[in-house]
């Protein structure tokens, strides 16, 4: 079996998934599970080929049929982009961009002495 992806798409996607992690650490917080983080992961992935799919599709007028390849291909990619480039920077957007909950003292919550 033959999969044959084009090159235009496939080129615009891998650029663009080297920096989906920065879009997720937008997105996420730091108090998420691990689970709903992976989940965002996939979802990130999933818009950006659908992006890129439909920026051919409108410019050139011909469809992609390797689309679930091209959905592959931009999991792994955002994924190995964080593990091996992007993980010290999209960890600290992530904690630099999510809300900070600050809680009022009042003399009930302070330790008694």
């Amino acid at each position: 079996m033959n999969i044959e992806l084009p090159t235009i798409p496939a080129g615009v996607l891998v650029l663009l998934a080297i920096a989906a992690p920065y879009v997720q650490a937008l997105i996420q917080r730091p108090t998420w599970s691990a689970t709903d983080k992976k989940i965002v992961a996939v979802v990130v992935a999933i818009v950006l080929t659908a992006v890129v799919l439909l920026f051919y599709y409108v410019y050139t007028g011909d469809t992609v049929p390797a689309w679930p390849v091209l959905i592959l291909l931009a999991i792994v990619v955002a994924q190995a982009s964080y593990t091996l480039v992007t993980k010290n920077t999209a960890t600290a957007l992530e904690q630099r961009t999510s809300p900070t909950i600050t809680v009022n003292e009042s003399p009930d919550t302070l330790p008694r002495r």
